[in-house]
């Protein structure tokens, strides 16, 4: 049983650093150029990335706007340039969300990141902890003008709109393989990807994980100021598995 549970971890491990993985975007001014970078995908499967600028909470991702479509399998071409919007407030809440139409729930996340005032003004986060009492700060944040905004891609569900609807809610340059959760949102907000259903849970496999793989934890390793990605979560899933394997064992 354990072997299997040992080639089960491989398995989402391997599909875990396929994925593309989204860089966290530096503090920009509004105005400004706003530039998203990531590592390119191995699997070949997301030509087509829906880049959507994103807000709130750990289990309430809330879309602002979609930024782009762009392929994010070529080696050649690993970042996106676009004007940073006027956004209120200028504070350390928004995060940008990759996904494919492929597979809808197959989701990863920069970490928050602030979007400065045109003068480079900023606030503090509206909130300093997460629903569940985290130490993680976060809010909601809108555009200026939510006329335009572009509606999130039509296979995305479960996720509310700043501005167009009440809002239900939904930084540092290293590969951000965590998902707004761990530092502002940790829930892969589709059904497979939110294997992890709280900061805490994720962060506690991952942290298993990383005992026990200590290459997965160079990827893996959650950023205190962003989200658990699908790739942490792949971490976090087969470290509890294998955890349960041994309990019974």
């Amino acid at each position: 049983m354990f072997a299997l549970t040992s080639a089960i971890v491989l398995a989402l491990a391997s599909k875990a650093l396929a994925d593309p993985a989204p860089l966290t975007p530096p503090t920009t001014n509004v105005g400004a150029d706003c530039v998203i970078s990531w590592t390119p995908d191995a699997t070949g499967e997301w030509t087509e990335t829906n880049i959507q600028l994103m807000t709130g909470d750990n289990w309430n991702m809330v879309h602002i706007t979609t930024v782009a479509t762009v392929d994010t399998t070529s080696a050649a071409a690993t970042s996106y340039t676009w004007t940073c919007p006027d956004v209120s407030p200028n504070a350390p809440i928004y995060f940008y969300q990759f996904s494919h139409a492929a597979k809808p729930t197959d989701l990863v996340w920069t970490t928050r990141f602030t979007i400065a005032a045109a003068d480079g003004s900023t606030e503090p986060a509206p909130n300093q902890t997460q629903p569940d009492g985290t130490n993680v700060p976060w809010g909601i944040g809108q555009l200026a003008d939510p006329s335009e905004a572009k509606p999130a891609p039509a296979y995305i569900t479960g996720q509310s709109s700043s501005g167009a609807t009440t809002a239900s809610v939904s930084g540092s340059a290293s590969a951000s393989v965590s998902s707004p959760r761990s530092s502002a949102a940790a829930s892969t907000a589709g059904s497979s990807s939110r294997i992890a259903t709280s900061a805490a849970a994720a962060t506690g496999a991952q942290k298993s994980a990383t005992a026990s793989s200590s290459s997965a934890s160079a990827t893996a390793s959650a950023n205190g100021s962003g989200r658990v990605s699908a790739k942490s979560v792949a971490y976090a899933v087969g470290a509890v598995a294998a955890a349960g394997v041994l309990a019974l064992a």
